[in-house]
């Protein structure tokens, strides 16, 4: 009688932690999907960033500032070799 009764009392002792087990299983898979599913918002541009189209688009428009930042600092340096800079004329009183 005292062997028949151990097996039972072993399982009704098991079954509460494996029920808890598989409860943080199902939770922690469902966070998974969560953060997958959210993770495609993030990664869904930068994949299309990294398309061969995304990167010559990228290069043309670095190409066309650094084209338009040269021709500004060219003109730039012009305009300033000619302009001389003002000196103060309202100097504040010492007392």
């Amino acid at each position: 009688m005292a062997d028949g009764q151990n097996p039972k009392s072993k399982r009704e002792r098991l079954r509460p932690r494996l029920y808890g087990v598989a409860i943080y299983l199902v939770a922690g898979i469902l966070l998974l999907q969560v953060f997958f599913c959210l993770s495609v918002f993030v990664l869904r541009p930068y994949a299309k960033s990294k398309t061969p189209d995304a990167i010559l688009q990228q290069e043309r428009v670095r190409a066309t500032d650094s084209l338009m930042s040269s021709i500004f600092r060219s003109l730039g340096q012009g305009k300033e070799s000619a302009v001389e800079p003002r000196g103060e004329t309202n100097v504040p009183a010492h007392p």
